[in-house]
């Protein structure tokens, strides 16, 4: 349906925008709102031909924890050009106060995200954003922006708009409107308008100096909050991501488009999609229309999945677009905007009323941003490794070079011509099988938060991602063959699939996959690439040397601790398996990561202690979820779990929970703790879970597990960069250490 503007047929094809007797001039300031934006992006083309893109940002609000203070402000300043994409963030106290309250009063949040959150905010923004000690000013009336000394907007007596600002090159344009203000609507109790297009001429002096003149169009949006609350309004729907497109058309049309698309592919599809049109001759009208997205990109950085290109169409107009923006990169990663966002130019190519229709855009998407669950979130990077994988393990055999690279075979080894088929069947499917279903994939993530902890850009490096979760896939193959399990992820194992045979075929082939995605990766000198290729072998010996000790068991020092009652000796054994079996293979990624990355020694030695006791830490504490079937405690004592409680109780496994309780039981509960291990009937497996659950094993578990990565962040913390990924580093500590936010208040409660 289409809702054409009251006043439209009043409108000057090319006016001068007045404001009527007693209101604002357009972009008037409104110092009562308790929100207000000003958001300004064209397309420049310099003397010698260059395109630009820019952008500029700035939000003040007031902060309903603290009525007393002046209102906040956050900015943000973008450019695309010949040298690719720069952006600068700042953010004042005032903004910074508000900011740390609403994380600590933000209950969607996973508890262990907001904690450490908190704790950095309390220190200062979070790299890259910078704080802006300046005052930022307000003309009484009218519109005379200044942001310290990076950005100015003032409106002219004739209605035009000087801009400034600077992030690495400096703008001063003069921007002409065109059209007059269209209203966008009051929703959500925010109220805004635009001007859909802006002459613009200025100057643009480089890093090194040099000036030239620029010329383009402009964009200018204006919105505030119309409500009584003073809390800063955001765009995006509950679970949605929010994507804007500001089309300039050929034809004289300006489309400004609007979605909120939901995040989960199973989630409802009827999310609200607008578009305001505004014609050749100024008429402005409001229409339905259907936003498909086409292709998006997932950030190894955030892992907030955009749109990067959409197909557009708005019925009432005949009106078909098909928006393409670059597939890669132009994030914003701010935590004045959530924690980040994506702009980018892009171009519009399709049909209007049958004719062709083209022209410039700018495609800017605020996805959720909120980790309610940082186990959840992380699993989001197995899409990444899954995709990077693909180079050796093809969905189908007709991509017969991915078949060749992972069987050896493409330096031209000839092939007989069914051969392709049988290797995909018997290499690589197998792996795929449990490939293609993600786990937690936490491992994969801490290659990329490695590289974000010491500021290089991850995205280079997506295939390092699909090694180690090929090489965690591959180990679980083998394991569960060596194990006889039956079922991994919800489903079949592979060897009760494929076969034992074919199953540790293709399980210990995954091993030797690292090669052929290191080559993927921008290369290093050649010692530097040596040392990395030593540290997976090393990785995958020390793996192969944890699960000899685990499969060989701890019984005789188990038995020995159950006379004795001295637990020191078997807790030893037992940790020094999982540092193998768990722990190398993280501390390995960490460290290829961090050498990739350019660490120093003392960054090189605290990232690999860290996270290796991160690895230690996760394996301890998923000793105690066993128990619970890898279940929360709460939803254990409900009856929902993910797997069979106890199972390593069944499995006559000597645990970290066992050990600890050796320590905590009396003699006769010992022996009852002993004969469940050696007989595993149903009734004594039950029997000594409820010995672990009571006598207090757990708590120390988790207490023990915590006091590992705390003390070795300790020494990690002063090294790293104050950024939002110094912080998620620390909250997969803790969600390595203790898994449930239930268990979050427990620490350190190691017996002496």
């Amino acid at each position: 349906m289409s809702t054409p503007a009251s006043s439209a047929e009043k409108q000057p094809s090319a006016p001068t925008p007045h404001a009527p007797p007693g209101a604002l001039p357009f972009g008037g300031a409104h110092p009562s709102a308790g929100a207000e934006s000003w958001y300004l992006t064209g397309h420049l083309c310099d003397e010698d031909g260059a395109e630009h893109t820019w952008a500029v940002g700035l939000l003040r609000h007031r902060d309903a924890g603290d009525p007393d203070t002046g209102p906040g402000h956050r900015l943000y300043v973008l450019h695309h050009g010949p040298g690719g994409m720069s952006y600068g963030t700042w953010i004042t106290p005032a903004a910074l106060r508000a900011l740390r309250r609403a994380i600590d009063s933000d209950e969607l949040l996973d508890p262990r995200v907001r904690s450490t959150l908190s704790e950095a905010l309390e220190q200062g923004p979070l790299l890259p954003d910078r704080l802006l000690r300046e005052p930022v000013t307000e003309a009484p009336d009218g519109l005379d922006l200044r942001v310290g000394d990076v950005a100015s907007l003032r409106r002219e007596d004739d209605g035009s708009f000087r801009l400034a600002f600077r992030e690495g090159a400096r703008f001063e344009l003069l921007l002409t409107p065109v059209k007059p203000a269209a209203a966008e609507g009051d929703g959500g109790g925010f109220a805004s308008q635009f001007l859909p297009r802006l002459d613009v001429q200025g100057t643009l002096r480089s890093v090194e100096g040099a000036t030239q003149r620029v010329v383009g169009q402009a964009w200018f949006q204006h919105g505030r909050q119309t409500g009584d609350g003073s809390a800063p309004q955001t765009p995006v729907l509950a679970g949605h991501t929010w994507t804007w497109a500001g089309l300039h058309l050929d034809n004289g049309w300006e489309i400004s488009a609007t979605a909120h698309l939901p995040e989960s592919p199973d989630a409802d599809p009827a999310v609200p999609a607008r578009a305001t049109a505004v014609a050749p001759d100024g008429t402005v009208s409001h229409h339905e229309m259907s936003w498909e997205p086409l292709r998006h990109w997932t950030s190894l950085a955030t892992l907030n999945t955009y749109p990067t290109a959409a197909r557009l169409s708005v019925p009432d107009l005949d009106l078909q677009l098909d928006v393409t923006a670059p597939q890669d990169r132009h994030e914003v990663r701010t935590f004045i905007v959530g924690r980040a966002f994506r702009e980018s130019p892009a171009t519009a190519r399709g049909t209007m009323n049958g004719l062709s229709a083209e022209g410039k855009a700018v495609l800017r998407t605020i996805p959720k941003n909120t980790i309610d669950d940082i186990e959840g979130y992380m699993r989001r990077g197995h899409g990444i490794a899954r995709a990077e994988a693909a180079a050796v393990y093809p969905d189908t055999a007709a991509d017969t070079a991915g078949v060749d690279l992972l069987a050896g075979t493409h330096d031209g080894t000839r092939l007989d011509p069914t051969a392709h088929a049988r290797l995909h069947q018997a290499l690589a499917a197998p792996v795929l099988h449990l490939l293609n279903m993600p786990g937690r994939s936490w491992r994969a993530y801490v290659a990329g938060s490695v590289l974000c902890l010491l500021d290089t850009d991850p995205e280079p490096y997506r295939a390092l991602t699909a090694a180690t979760e090929i090489l965690h896939t591959s180990a679980l193959v083998i394991d569960d063959v060596q194990d006889g399990s039956t079922t991994r992820r919800g489903l079949p194992c592979v060897h009760e699939v494929f076969g034992t045979a074919a199953a540790i075929t293709a399980g210990t082939l995954g091993y030797y996959t690292f090669d052929p995605l290191l080559q993927r990766v921008p290369q290093a000198d050649a010692a530097t690439m040596l040392r990395v290729y030593q540290l997976y072998l090393r990785a995958m010996r020390a793996a192969h040397a944890g699960q000899a000790l685990d499969l060989a068991g701890h019984h005789a020092t188990f038995d020995e601790a159950i006379e004795s009652g001295d637990p020191t000796a078997l807790l030893e054994q037992i940790r020094t398996t999982h540092r193998l079996k768990t722990g190398m293979l993280v501390r390995s990624t960490a460290e290829v990561a961090a050498i990739l990355g350019g660490a120093d020694e003392a960054q090189l030695a605290a990232i690999c202690n860290y996270f290796e006791n991160v690895g230690l830490a996760y394996q301890i504490s998923d000793d105690v979820a066993d128990l619970y079937g890898m279940a929360t405690p709460a939803a254990y004592r409900q009856g929902v779990v993910v797997r069979t409680p106890a199972l390593d109780l069944i499995n006559g496994t000597v645990t970290y929970p066992v050990a600890h309780a050796i320590g905590l039981l009396n003699g006769h509960d010992r022996r009852r703790l002993q004969r469940a291990l050696q007989v595993r009937s149903e009734a004594d497996v039950a029997d000594a879970a409820e010995l672990l659950m009571s006598c207090g094993a757990l708590t120390v578990c988790l207490g023990e597990a915590r006091d590992m990565v705390d003390r070795t962040w300790e020494v990690l913390d002063p090294l790293l960069p104050h950024t939002l990924h110094k912080a998620m580093a620390r909250a997969l500590g803790w969600y390595a250490a203790q898994r449930g936010p239930e268990n979050d208040h427990v620490h350190a409660q190691v017996p002496a």
